[in-house]
């Protein structure tokens, strides 16, 4: 089913009530952008929701009771409808009081940014616009409903919302906007981080996260979400010196595609330069800046309450992030195959992490290292699976090593197990028979012979 035919289905069911479209599906509708799930919003309550949309939706379900939204499926469409209201925030906490109405104006009173608080009449197809969102989609503005700093008290998530609307949409923050956000940032301390978490993401993965990074810069609010990214005013070697490590930093962001853990990794890939910074008659250097960069990544990422499995996919493609661009015809394959090994499944990650890290740091430098890269590229398809080298076990177990050299379990059986992965990973051994024999050869102590 077509959102437009869901529409006419749910119109059906509320023929007798006031029924609008709202929110970001209105809003993307009027700039002309496709929409999938619908917001509706009626002075029918959640009981009376439920009750009309249940004989014919594929699936009904409630979104937080005392908000009353009812969420529903039509072949594959869906579409939440709100019962209007009306929201009474304490100034402590961010979740408000919701008190059910049944005017739609004041239900758009209450929104964070005009361009979300207009409404499409369903019925007869008049446009409510109260507060110039129109105007505001126009001039390519976000700007809050009436006024700025009590809209940002009720809830100061809203200012990193504003930030991910300018970064998605590619639109100007409103001036009064920003002076407001500026001098109530820290008012975002009352936020958990997992909400900013989710703002942060949406930031990154919009069509101009580094739009979006220098806005939260600007605004006092990177300080509040991750101030590591404010330290990186440092300068970035290279001939002609034209950024420092931030703006490298963020253009690479720009540069690698919109997936969430290659923004995180470009986004933090040099974050241990500023501790790691020396200077010397040589130039700038940031030794080791790679390693200590994925622990810090680790705690970074550890503190915005991402994923395990999304911070170690973050922090290897951060550890690993100047092996693709240090490539040279002179590599052996034994260190190509080791390059496999290490970055399994995340080559391909790693090497769009690289392209974006060589073109954000000197462009006149792209065009030799994407001869480099080809070249690479080349050479892995000749090894095979980068997954499947990432997979490779020893030949060997444990208690086969101990049996063969007759010992016990201790130090020497990991040692000859890492020996014969590391002899496998190079290519020198590939059957049972060679790596029986590489670790006798290798461990089995000579005979004592009496004298």
């Amino acid at each position: 089913m077509q959102p437009d035919n869901l529409i006419k289905q749910i119109a059906k069911s509320f023929s007798d009530r006031q029924l609008f479209l709202v929110g970001g599906c209105l809003r993307d509708q009027l700039l002309g952008r496709d929409i999938s799930d619908l917001d509706l919003a009626t002075d029918a309550r959640p009981d009376d929701i439920h009750r009309r949309v249940e004989p014919w939706a594929d699936a009904v379900w409630l979104i937080g009771e005392e908000f009353g939204t009812v969420g529903i499926q039509k072949d594959g469409v869906k579409a939440e409808i709100t019962t209007f209201r009306s929201d009474t925030y304490d100034g402590v906490s961010r979740k408000p009081a919701v008190a059910f109405g049944d005017d739609v104006h004041a239900d758009l009173s209450r929104r964070d940014f005009t361009i979300n608080a207009m409404a499409l009449n369903v019925h007869s197809r008049e446009l409510l616009d109260p507060f110039d969102g129109q105007r505001d989609l126009e001039e390519r503005l976000v700007r809050f409903v009436a006024q700025a700093e009590e809209r940002i008290r009720e809830d100061p998530l809203r200012m990193l919302r504003a930030v991910r609307f300018c970064a998605q949409l590619d639109f100007e923050l409103d001036p009064v906007a920003a002076v407001a956000i500026a001098t109530t940032s820290e008012e975002l301390r009352r936020i958990s981080l997992e909400r900013i978490r989710d703002e942060l993401d949406g930031i990154l993965i919009s069509s101009h996260p580094s739009s979006g990074l220098r806005l939260m810069l600007h605004l006092g609010l990177a300080e509040h979400v991750m101030p590591e990214i404010t330290r990186l005013h440092l300068p970035e070697p290279g001939r002609h010196h034209m950024k420092d490590v931030q703006e490298h930093t963020f253009d690479t962001v720009a540069f690698v595609p919109p997936q969430k853990p290659l923004r995180y990794a470009a986004l933090l890939h040099d974050i241990a330069k500023p501790e790691t910074y020396s200077s010397d008659d040589t130039g700038v250097h940031f030794y080791r800046h790679e390693t200590i960069g994925a622990d810090r990544a680790r705690a970074i990422l550890g503190r915005l309450r991402q994923p395990s499995a999304f911070i170690g996919e973050v922090a290897r493609l951060v550890e690993h992030h100047l092996r693709v661009p240090s490539y040279r015809s002179e590599w052996t394959d034994s260190a190509v195959r080791r390059l496999m090994f290490d970055l399994g499944e995340q080559l391909e990650p790693a090497i769009a992490l690289a392209q974006a890290d060589v073109r954000a740091s000197d462009p006149s430098d792209y065009p030799e290292f994407e001869q480099r890269l080809k070249e690479l590229r080349t050479r892995v398809g000749e090894i095979g699976e980068a997954a499947e080298l990432a997979e490779m076990k020893p030949l060997l177990s444990g208690d086969e090593v101990m049996e063969l050299l007759g010992i016990g379990p201790g130090p020497r059986v990991g040692e000859a197990l890492q020996f014969l992965l590391d002899q496998q990973i190079d290519g020198n051994i590939v059957t049972r028979d060679e790596a029986v024999a590489a670790v006798l050869a290798q461990f089995e102590e000579p005979e004592k012979h009496g004298s």
